[in-house]
């Protein structure tokens, strides 16, 4: 996913999200996890990178985690039930920086992590 950093909005819904990234996940597969695309870019201010289920699956997202993140831009949150995961980007970061992300599922009980896509902030 790429963000492009711009100042806040007066108003928060100016930004609609991006995406949706769908995600695919298989504990049997190499690899487990898929993203498509697996580059999302988002132009504006704030906004929430949406992430579905490919089609609909017994597994659930549990989290999101973007790493080094010392500005605290990134959070996440789930919906649907455990199908659709939000991570929002506050764009602080006014310089380009590429940031490595995963997401945690959960199927049968047990929790899984996926490798480490990224989230490059582009500022204006």
């Amino acid at each position: 996913m790429e963000t492009t950093s711009s100042p806040p909005p007066s108003d928060p819904t100016a930004y609609p999200p991006a995406g949706p990234v769908k995600v695919t996940f298989d504990p049997g597969a190499a690899p487990q996890f898929t993203f498509k695309p697996n580059s999302v870019r988002v132009k504006g201010g704030p906004k929430t990178v949406i992430l579905i289920q490919d089609s609909p699956a017994a597994w659930e997202f549990v989290t999101g985690f973007v790493k080094d993140d010392t500005l605290h831009q990134f959070s996440s949150s789930v919906h649907g039930n455990g199908k659709v995961l939000h991570i929002d980007d506050a764009l602080k970061d006014p310089d380009l920086e590429a940031y490595s992300y995963n997401i945690t599922v959960k199927l049968g009980g047990q929790e899984y992590t996926s490798p480490d896509p990224h989230i490059v902030n582009d500022p204006p």
